[in-house]
C-alpha cells in the first residue's frame, strides 16, 4: 500500500504525518538537529514512507532536504498552492494536509536542482550579496571623502574606476595635496573638465581620522571583490569540470561570457525537461 509523509517545516521543529488510503498511519513532532532528523528517517523507513512533500518554508527545508534526499522521493512545494483546512488550524493538521495533497496526486514539486547545481548556486548567490556589499562600501566610502570635501566623484563617471580609487589610495596613505592627487587623475577626465575645476574637487579639509576611516573603507571594499573574485574561480573550475560542453555552448552567445554563463548554470541547470516550456523556465 502507498504510504506517503507529510512535512510541516519550522525554524526549530517539524511536523510529521504518513498517511495512507486508510487515513493517518503516524503523527509526531521532531526537532531539527541532525540526530533529530536521522530519527526521523528511521521512522519514515520503518513505515515504508516513497514519497515526502514539504513546503518550501524560508531556509528551513533545506538541511531537511540534504538530510531525506538520499532516501526518499522528495517534492517541494509553494505554501500559496497547498490549501489550509478550515476551520481551527495547527501545525499537526497542515501536515496532515500535505501529505493528504501529495496522496491524492493535488501537488507538484517546484524545481530542485541536484547537489551540483546547488552548490554553484551558492557561489553565485554569495557573489550578487558581495555586489550589493560592494557598491554599499562603495558609497560610504565617497560619503566619507564628501565630508571632507573631496568632490572627485563629481567629475568621474564612477566611484569604482581607475582615477577614483588611486585618489583613495593616496588619501589612505596620508598624500593629501591636490597637485599629488591630480596626478593620478586620467586626461582624458582633466581635458573634459578642465584643470582648476578638478583641482578644487581634489582640495579639502582631511583629518587623521579621515585618513584612517578612508583607508578601512578601501580594505574592506578590496576583500569583498577579492572574494568575489575567488568564488568567481571557484564557479569556472566546477563548470569546467561537470559541464563543460554547455558552458562552452553558453559562451558562443553573443555578450554571454564566464560570469554570465555560469551564472545562468547556476539558476537554471542543464536539464531543461524540468520546465514545461519557455514561459516556465522565464518565470
Amino acid at each position: 500500500m502507498r504510504q506517503v509523509c507529510g512535512l510541516d517545516v519550522h525554524k526549530d521543529s517539524v511536523f510529521v504525518c504518513i498517511i495512507n488510503d486508510e487515513g493517518v498511519v503516524f503523527q509526531e513532532k521532531f526537532g531539527v538537529l541532525t540526530s533529530d532528523l536521522n530519527q526521523l528517517v528511521a521512522i519514515l523507513s520503518e513505515h515504508q514512507v516513497g514519497e515526502v512533500c514539504m513546503e518550501s518554508t524560508s531556509i528551513y527545508w533545506m538541511p531537511i532536504w540534504r538530510v531525506l534526499e538520499p532516501c526518499f522521493e522528495l517534492k517541494l512545494v509553494n505554501p500559496y498552492f497547498i490549501k489550509q483546512l478550515p476551520g481551527k488550524k495547527s501545525d499537526v493538521k497542515d501536515a496532515e494536509w500535505i501529505a493528504t495533497c501529495l496522496l491524492k496526486h493535488l501537488v507538484k514539486g517546484s524545481y530542485v536542482p541536484n547537489d551540483c547545481i546547488q552548490q554553484l548556486r551558492q557561489y553565485d548567490r554569495h557573489i550578487f550579496d558581495l555586489n550589493k556589499d560592494i557598491v554599499y562600501k562603495l558609497t560610504k566610502l565617497d560619503a566619507a571623502l564628501q565630508r571632507c570635501n573631496i568632490r572627485i566623484s563629481n567629475y568621474v563617471s564612477t566611484t569604482n574606476g581607475k582615477s577614483y580609487q588611486k585618489v583613495v589610495q593616496l588619501i589612505s596613505e596620508g598624500i593629501t595635496d591636490p597637485e599629488e592627487l591630480l596626478k593620478v587623475i586620467h586626461g582624458r577626465t582633466i581635458y573634459r573638465t578642465g584643470t582648476e575645476a578638478i583641482k578644487g574637487s581634489l582640495s579639502g579639509v582631511i583629518t587623521e581620522v579621515d585618513i584612517d576611516i578612508i583607508g578601512q573603507l578601501r580594505d574592506e571594499v578590496a576583500l569583498a571583490n577579492r572574494h568575489k573574485e575567488q568564488r568567481q574561480s571557484r564557479m569556472d573550475q566546477l563548470c569546467r569540470k561537470w559541464f563543460p560542453r554547455q558552458l562552452a555552448n553558453l559562451k558562443t552567445i553573443p555578450g554571454v561570457r564566464d560570469r554570465s554563463a555560469t551564472a545562468i548554470i547556476a539558476e537554471l541547470g542543464v536539464d531543461m525537461s524540468s520546465f514545461e516550456d519557455a514561459a516556465h523556465l522565464v518565470s
